[in-house]
């Protein structure tokens, strides 16, 4: 999967994304998919579990533990 980041505050951003949101609608082999920040964020077990615990150490008040990015894809 690759990731490509799409500037839509600009006119463009703005015409790409319509016309990738088009496509999408009559690609009867789905190879366009989109997911909002929040599914691509846990869509790796990893990130899941690092989101998750930052979460409740939030929540608790608790400042956590530092997490490096190469953890994350392991």
């Amino acid at each position: 999967m690759a990731t490509i980041v799409i500037n839509e505050r600009t006119k463009i951003g703005k015409n790409v994304l319509e016309m990738l949101k088009t496509l999408a609608k009559v690609d009867e082999n789905k190879s366009i998919k989109f997911l909002d920040e929040t599914e691509y964020l846990v869509s790796a077990e990893a990130n899941e579990k690092a989101l998750m615990y930052g979460i409740s150490q939030v929540n608790k008040g608790t400042k956590g533990i530092i997490i490096k990015p190469s953890m994350l894809w392991k």
